[in-house]
């Protein structure tokens, strides 16, 4: 099909963008100290020694944090928990539960308390998300259906307006018609079933499976397109601050008169979902969770769709470029959206210029990313181009990610320092690290000094209580902030 397509290029800054660090060889001679790097009046003293961290090229043990990159499985079920009257019955064992459910409570919670009598019931198991069927031993031989009944009985009663029986991979191979048990047990509800997620797939095949399926199962009418409006596509529950990115994406497109319909698993409604067709574009935010199902609507209903060409709006620069792109899809007036960035950018050159002044940071000070390519990429280009800082190790996620994963490659290879994409996050030397908090304490296990910004999940369970997102100017700010604060006591 023929996307949109627009001019990536940023309007004129504020404040001139630094230029982006030279080469420096793992294990040289060389400091930030002695660098080339960031001249703009951003940051116009060069970094002191006392702050250099040069990554070592040495051979580094085995670090097993793989383990917490999420499969299609957790992908599947967050989908449907990211849906606000919506409901995933868990078929498997109790050990499948425990981490979706808690992860589901708390990026969206939906009760008040954790008193366990609240969740009496034993497919609970005290926990307010995720019922599941408690399959042992037995039940692999006899089929899990008498268990299954059971559950969905206790769910039907709670009011949702979907129910999801998902198979754990173990499930899968029983064999139990799951379509023909929810017909039985939740007629009057609207109700699917996925048998199996993929063994072994990535998290976004398994989030847009479900999401796909939810889609077939509305079998939305054609009806009358809103001119400039838009669905989100690929915002999730495994995204650290989702919901506030997504509120973000709101305000900013609010501001070019842009109305967005509905994210699909993003605190929506089903009702919400099913306006889904009278949007004018599809958006891809997130290539990883949201471009097969942008391909599917294009196929179904016919719904154009762009991807994100800058990744994910992080940074000042694929801010711009995210709203310019919807905005000329849509002959839209971008002006609004491009003062609200301005504004944020005369703001953090105000901060920087004093911070560098003293410290001389943060141009030439390391950083690591542990992350999807999508965010991989504008988040890389923001700390090398915009902050001057210079990359350590990057770790990119799997998953389809629309080419961000080679273009963060073409441009780490600008910048001759395409081995990065080669080092181990855990165990690479590096002053600041971008990832989730599972790879961060590793970091520190690990022995090396170094602040944390956390981006995803597995979370190390700080309590978010004020406002925090890590997309729009807001976002970019708030990075800016841990950044600042973080390289004070590296």
């Amino acid at each position: 099909m023929q996307n949109f397509t627009a001019n990536t290029e940023p309007e004129q800054a504020v404040e001139p963008e630094a230029t982006a660090p030279r080469s420096v060889a793992p294990g040289s001679a060389d400091t930030p100290s002695a660098l080339d790097c960031a001249p703009g009046a951003i940051a116009t003293a060069t970094a002191p020694a006392a702050h250099a961290v040069t990554p070592a090229a040495h051979a580094s043990p085995v670090v097993y944090t793989a383990s917490t990159e999420p499969d299609s499985f957790t992908g599947a079920i967050f989908a449907i928990e990211g849906i606000a009257d919506a409901a995933v019955v868990l078929n498997g064992p109790t050990g499948c539960k425990f981490y979706h459910s808690a992860i589901s409570d708390t990026q969206f919670p939906r009760a008040v308390d954790y008193d366990p009598l609240s969740f009496s019931e034993r497919c609970f198991f005290g926990q307010p998300r995720v019922p599941a069927t408690y399959l042992d031993g037995d039940d692999y031989i006899f089929g899990s259906a008498p268990k299954l009944e059971e559950v969905l009985e206790v769910v039907d009663s709670k009011g949702y307006s979907l129910i999801a029986v998902i198979n754990s991979p173990g499930a899968a191979l029983i064999g139990d018609d799951l379509d023909r048990l929810l017909g039985d047990s939740v007629s009057s509800t609207r109700h699917l079933s996925i048998e199996s997620t993929g063994f072994s797939g990535d998290y976004g095949s398994g989030f847009q499976t479900a999401i796909n399926k939810v889609i077939d199962l509305l079998d939305l009418p054609e009806t009358e397109v809103r001119p400039k409006s838009v669905n989100l596509l690929g915002i999730n529950l495994d995204q650290k601050y989702y919901d506030n990115n997504y509120y973000t994406l709101r305000e900013l497109l609010a501001l070019c008169e842009i109305e967005v319909i509905t994210a699909f698993g993003a605190t929506d409604t089903l009702d919400k979902i099913t306006l889904a067709r009278q949007a004018a574009l599809n958006v891809v935010v997130c290539p990883e969770t949201g471009l097969d199902t942008a391909r599917k609507l294009y196929s179904d209903w016919g719904t154009p769709y762009i991807v994100a060409e800058s990744g994910q709006p992080i940074g000042f620069e694929a801010i711009v470029a995210f709203v310019t792109q919807i905005t000329e899809a849509l002959g839209a007036d971008a002006s609004g959206a491009h003062e609200t960035v301005d504004k944020a950018r005369a703001r953090a050159y105000l901060q920087l210029s004093r911070y560098s002044s003293l410290l001389g940071l943060p141009k030439g000070a390391f950083y690591s990313i542990r992350a999807a390519a999508s965010i991989a990429y504008p988040l890389a280009r923001w700390l090398s181009s915009y902050l001057g800082m210079i990359p350590a190790a990057i770790e990119i996620l799997s998953g389809e990610d629309g080419g961000f994963s080679e273009r963060l490659r073409a441009y780490m290879a600008s910048l001759q320092l395409e081995d990065v994409l080669s080092r181990p996050v855990a165990t690479t030397p590096t002053q600041v690290v971008f990832a989730d908090g599972d790879t961060i304490a590793t970091c520190k296990l690990m022995g090396l000094q170094t602040c944390g910004i956390e981006i995803g999940f597995p979370s190390l369970n700080y309590l978010d209580i004020t406002r925090k997102q890590l997309y729009g100017p807001e976002g970019t700010l708030f990075l800016l902030e841990q950044v600042m604060n973080g390289l004070r006591y590296v």
